[in-house]
């Protein structure tokens, strides 16, 4: 591993988790513009103020876990488009893409507003 490596991690592992989501967003943005992936920042994002922060399709309401939740109920795609007119086919692939890479948030997330 290099020493820029090296320091990349040290530096990650010791900023708050906040942080390493944005830098987690960043670096599949990066590699989306080079080929790598399909861009998720441009379709999932975090707005403080808007329920509460957590991540929300686009600029609407709609919180990615609460997608997350319905698919384990059993709501197909087709389903959720029904439910949620506003939004796309590219929006659910990016909110599952999301949920594949930010597992542990989503988790998260389900616990604490099934809690409430």
């Amino acid at each position: 591993m290099s020493t820029l490596s090296q320091t990349l991690f040290t530096e990650l592992a010791s900023a708050p988790e906040p942080v390493q989501r944005e830098v987690l967003d960043f670096v599949v943005l990066l590699k989306a513009r080079t080929g790598g992936l399909t861009p998720v920042k441009t379709f999932i994002r975090h707005t403080p103020g808007v329920c509460g922060g957590e991540a929300c399709i686009r600029m609407t309401r709609i919180a990615v876990w609460m997608l997350e939740e319905a698919r384990r109920a059993h709501a197909s795609d087709a389903d959720l488009l029904a439910d949620y007119p506003d939004l796309t086919r590219e929006d659910l692939e990016a909110a599952w893409q999301y949920i594949s890479t930010h597992a542990e948030e989503i988790e998260t997330a389900i616990r604490a507003n099934n809690e409430v």
